[in-house]
Parts: C-alpha cells; structure tokens; sequence
C-alpha cells in the first residue's frame, strides 16, 4: 500500500505486517493492548467516503488499508489508513475533502511542502506543520488537527480519475 502522508514509512511498515496477519488481532495483557485489523473504513478515520469511491490495492495486497493501534499506561498511539479511488477529477475529491477536514480546524495545504506552512491550535499549542517528505508535483495533501490527533488526506491523479489516501493518526503521552 503506497500512502502519501506523514509517518508513511512507519504506516507502510505497519501495514505490511497487517497484510501478512490478515484477520483483526487484539491482544491485551499487563497494560499493554495492541490492536491490529486488516481494513479501515472512512469513518475509522474520522473521515467521510466520497460518493462513489472504491478501495484501492496495490498491486498484490490483500487489503486496501489497515486499523492499528497500541497502549501502555501514559502512552499510545492509532493509525488509521486507506486507500480510495475514484474516477472523478482529483479537484472534486479535493474539494470534497478540504471541507470535511474543515471540521478539526483549520486545513493546512501542504501540496508545496517546500513553503513549511505552519499551524498551531490555539488552545494547546500543538502545533501541526506541513512536512519535507510531502509529495509535491500533482499531488494534493490537505492535514488538520493537531500534531497528536491529525488526519491528513493526499490525493493525486490516476488516469481518468484519482487515487487518495485518508489517515488518522493520534498519539497521546510521550513514549520513555
């Protein structure tokens, strides 16, 4: 599965273990609680489905996205990714998306993540920036929230229509 978002190496790492596992997996055990599933829906992102949208595969993964999460006392985190395609123009699902991420506040475009833009949540200084690593040329990268509790939507072209992914990421304590 190819994500374009922040933390996409480890989201691409932990999804491929997810493939490999396949069904949902939860363990918990002396404080520690993992959870692993095979498939994501938009709504596990937070996130509605744009109208019509298909999941998409790469190549040959058996799933399109994956719902991975663990937790220790003072310290967890949850990704939530998948991949969606449509045969409507990457500006339609942009616009789509721009406004459904609208509700965590303000939107960050971070399709020219050489500008750095910046922003900070004003209620706890958390603050949530446009990265190096995001993709650029024809692509589209829309992320709000805050840096522990972000979602981030990146879409690009794919023949007639488009491919994009939704991810969710929340992070919560500090990891010792």
């Amino acid at each position: 599965m190819q994500l374009f978002a922040k933390c996409g190496q480890v989201v691409v790492v932990l999804l491929s273990t997810t493939m490999v596992c396949g069904a949902a997996e939860r363990t918990s055990q002396g404080g520690l609680d993992i959870t692993v599933r095979g498939e994501a829906t938009a709504a596990d992102a937070g996130l509605p489905t744009y109208p019509g949208a298909k999941p998409y595969k790469d190549g040959d993964q058996s799933s399109s996205g994956a719902n991975i999460g663990f937790a220790v006392p003072g310290f967890g985190f949850k990704v939530v990714a998948m991949n969606l395609q449509s045969g409507d123009t990457p500006e339609r699902v942009a616009a789509f998306y721009r406004k459904a991420l609208s509700k965590y506040g303000h939107v960050l475009d971070c399709s020219d993540a050489s500008k750095n833009k910046k922003h900070a949540d004003e209620d706890d200084g958390d603050e949530l920036a446009c990265d190096a690593g995001d993709p650029g040329s024809n692509s589209v990268v829309y992320k709000a929230g805050t840096e522990s509790n972000e979602r981030i939507v990146a879409i690009k072209p794919h023949g007639n229509g488009t491919r994009f992914s939704l991810v969710h990421v929340n992070k919560r304590g500090r990891a010792k």
